[in-house]
């Protein structure tokens, strides 16, 4: 019985992932439909480790750039030779 029950919920991820990739535009297919998986790890890695997933550490690392901003090509143009 359990076997069944198993069989059944790999069937339904496997139409489901395939859903996803028919419905995702063009280029994207393959990050549509493994996506959940992904994420789904990430999830676990955070849970088992007790670190921040990689989503979590780029949304920090950008929101630290956007309140100070490093340097620029800009900033050193004027000192060049």
């Amino acid at each position: 019985m359990i076997g069944i029950l198993a069989a059944l919920f790999v069937a339904a991820l496997v139409v489901g992932m395939g859903v996803r990739a028919v419905r995702a535009p063009r280029g994207q297919r393959a990050r549509a439909a493994f996506g959940p998986l992904t994420g789904a790890g990430e999830t676990y890695q955070e849970l088992h480790t007790g670190q921040r997933g990689l989503h979590d550490s780029v949304v920090e690392s950008i929101a630290e750039q956007e309140q100070r901003p490093g340097r620029t090509d800009a900033d050193g143009e004027g000192s060049r030779d």
